[in-house]
């Protein structure tokens, strides 16, 4: 009888860590958040750039510049070493990743004050996200 328990026990058990597994590797490289999903950017679009520039400044710009630090990090090359679905993910929800994420406890830990969340829409974050891929290729703003 214990064999006939042991073996979908163990089949069970085995599914679960897999399905766990999947979901922590996710997060880990692409953080907290709505997106789930590989996002399928394209070439990159300068009206939507710039788009993403008027949000930047409405939203960012207090904390964060391309190229230098204030009380946030500078975000101009950050596409390089951040998934878009990290960039995504954090810009929509900033105190889960900070709280959560290795990466976001690590910027806390360099940056003391803390990010708010700003309300912005995902497709407002992947405008913002088009505007550092625009900045980070090109080294100058939309529209220049």
């Amino acid at each position: 009888m214990k064999i006939s328990y042991s073996i979908p026990t163990l089949f069970c058990f085995l599914l679960f860590i897999s399905c766990t597994g999947n979901g922590d590797s996710w997060t880990a490289e692409h953080g907290y958040g709505p997106v789930t999903e590989t996002l399928e950017l394209g070439e990159i679009s300068e009206s939507k750039a710039l788009e993403g520039a008027q949000i930047f400044a409405s939203y960012c710009a207090a904390c964060h510049t391309m190229t230098a630090s204030i009380s946030g990090p500078a975000l101009g090359r950050t596409v390089n070493h951040r998934t878009p679905e990290f960039i995504v993910n954090y810009t929509v929800e900033p105190r889960e990743n900070r709280m959560n994420h290795p990466i976001g406890q690590e910027l806390a830990d360099q940056y003391p004050g803390i990010m708010t969340n700003t309300g912005v829409s995902v497709e407002e974050a992947i405008a913002v996200l088009e505007y550092m891929r625009f900045f980070a290729e090109f080294g100058e703003e939309p529209g220049e």
